[in-house]
């Protein structure tokens, strides 16, 4: 809340007097001043939050109405505005630079309808490739590189502990780059346990929800309208990727689950449940109202402040500014809300059906080096299975793993003394060629040199035999060439000396050398010269 004695005095009287102003700007430069003596009508300010406990950003909007009768007033994307409220002479700048986005009129009434947002609606449009940092940072440094490309003079972290913000990231973020600003910011703040807003001096607040104590109380002369609903304590925190591996801390009691999805923060770190768990401790057990108050107004409240609502039956329940609408048109009022809505169910961490398992299949996605990692993973008594895809934009590697603690019987018919076998068959797809890889390992005594598939093929010392039983061929290929056998003898041979065959048979002709070529000609045999 901001501070000063004046205003708040005036603020909270019987009978108060409310001015205001808004200062038109193009870039640093001040064109004009509406009041509302003059040209201004009315002012809206909506602060704009999202239905959660921390993990999101509060972005102000502006819609200004003016009268222009003569049509001498040149409103353009290109400006600004900056909104003041005053007591006597004394105005107070109570809300962030809002930058023009829209202008309509009225052409019956000559009347400007200006709508304009504050830097966090630009945030939507820039994107993280835009950032310059080292390698390693920290999210503070993250944040303030943030900051400062929309043009914001600093971070500023209230109600919570800096250390958080100094978590290092050698290699950086799990980042693609192409992630909005917006949208990165809210991940520093999922991080963090906080939300996020710009204050009316051109920092980018990052603020705890539960810290701090009460800035103000809303009783019953001082509203218009109260609905105060059910509370919503914050009991679980669960970290999810894409397909489920899912993280997650939980307090003793029964309460509402915020999801934290893809974070860039999170994601592909090992020591996840540690900080899935840190962030419960930071922030589990806020409780927050679920209310709807029509009221005075209070210019003077920031986002994230907290406030006591004094209920029609003289109870007394905790909430804050997220969600709220500030009016003026001569006279100040103000409309806050908050609510929640459960509507997701935790994966349970240890499946016991086909589909909880399935479930419980997890990507890890590396967003820096463009790399896909699938793993789905099965814990039996005494074995454990693992499959896994991983794929990027070279190539896709896939790998079955099985690891054993019991003797396989009849696996291969090989030394009965192997206690431990395993086996891993891997496949690698490049843009270039595909390569299968047929790998054993024994890891008692003894070693494989022969592989026999159901199919017929053998890989042995002798190459690659085809035979089948109850057929009379048999294909040889070893590093000298190939030979086909009918039972035992040899009817093909092709190798370095050339190709010898038995009962050759050229269905159409046949060329020897370079000249010459038989063939069937009106039921006679003939050659053909066929050379230069």
């Amino acid at each position: 809340m901001l501070n000063n004695s004046i205003h708040l005095t005036n603020i909270n009287s019987p009978v108060r007097q409310v001015k205001a102003k808004v200062e038109l700007y193009e870039g640093s430069t001040l064109v004009n001043t509406y009041t509302h003596d003059g040209a201004l009508i009315s002012i809206n300010v909506e602060r704009i939050g999202e239905e959660k406990f921390f993990g999101f950003g509060v972005c102000h909007r502006l819609n200004v109405h003016l009268i222009d009768s003569k049509r001498q007033i040149n409103i353009t994307t290109a400006n600004s505005f900056k909104v003041h409220f005053g007591v006597g002479d004394d105005y107070q700048n109570v809300f962030p630079t809002f930058y023009v986005s829209e202008v309509h009129r009225d052409e019956n009434t000559n009347e400007l309808s200006i709508t304009a947002y504050d830097v966090l609606e630009k945030a939507n449009a820039r994107r993280v490739a835009e950032l310059t940092l080292e390698s390693s940072y920290t999210i503070k440094t993250f944040a303030t590189a943030c900051a400062n490309l929309l043009g914001l003079t600093d971070i500023s972290i209230q109600n919570m502990s800096n250390a958080i913000f100094y978590t290092n990231y050698g290699g950086g973020a799990n980042f693609e780059g192409t992630e909005s600003i917006r949208e990165a910011l809210n991940m520093v703040a999922e991080a963090t346990q906080s939300i996020y807003y710009v204050d009316n001096g051109g920092l980018l607040v990052f603020k705890k929800l539960g810290g701090g104590s009460t800035v103000l109380t809303i009783d019953k002369n001082k509203y218009i309208t109260l609905e105060s609903k059910t509370n919503k304590r914050l009991a679980t925190i669960v970290h999810v990727t894409e397909l489920g591996d899912n993280v997650s801390a939980s307090m003793s009691y029964t309460g509402s689950t915020q999801y934290v999805r893809d974070n860039a923060f999170w994601d592909l770190r090992d020591d996840i449940g540690t900080l899935v768990n840190n962030a419960l401790t930071a922030i589990g057990g806020l409780t927050i109202n679920q209310f709807n108050c029509e009221w005075r107004g209070n210019y003077l409240l920031e986002p994230g402040d907290k406030i006591n609502l004094v209920t029609k039956d003289g109870g007394t329940v905790s909430s804050y500014i997220l969600n709220d609408t500030i009016n003026y048109d001569g006279s100040l009022s103000e409309t806050s809300e908050w609510s929640y809505t459960d509507n997701e169910e935790e994966t349970p961490a240890n499946p016991s059906s086909l589909g909880d398992a399935l479930k419980q299949t997890y990507a890890r996605v590396d967003k820096a080096n463009k790399q896909i990692e699938l793993v789905a993973s099965d814990v039996k008594a005494n074995s454990s299975e693992i499959s896994s895809l991983r794929m990027n934009t070279d190539s896709i590697n896939m790998s079955v793993q099985q690891l054993g603690n019991e003797m396989i019987d009849g696996f291969l018919e090989v030394d009965d003394n192997i206690a431990v076998l395993s086996k891993k068959v891997e496949a690698t797809m490049t843009a270039d060629d595909i390569t299968f890889l047929i790998q054993k390992e024994i890891l008692a005594s003894g070693d494989i040199d022969s592989v026999t598939t159901s199919t017929g093929f053998r890989f042995d010392a002798e190459g690659l035999t085809v035979s089948k039983t109850g057929t009379e061929m048999t294909t040889q290929i070893t590093e000298d060439g190939m030979t086909v056998y009918r039972d035992n003898d040899a009817v093909l041979i092709a190798d370095n000396e050339g190709v010898k065959a038995a009962n050759l048979h050229a269905t159409t002709y046949l060329i020897i050398g370079e000249n010459s070529r038989f063939e069937d000609f009106n039921n006679r045999t003939c050659c053909f010269w066929i050379g230069n």
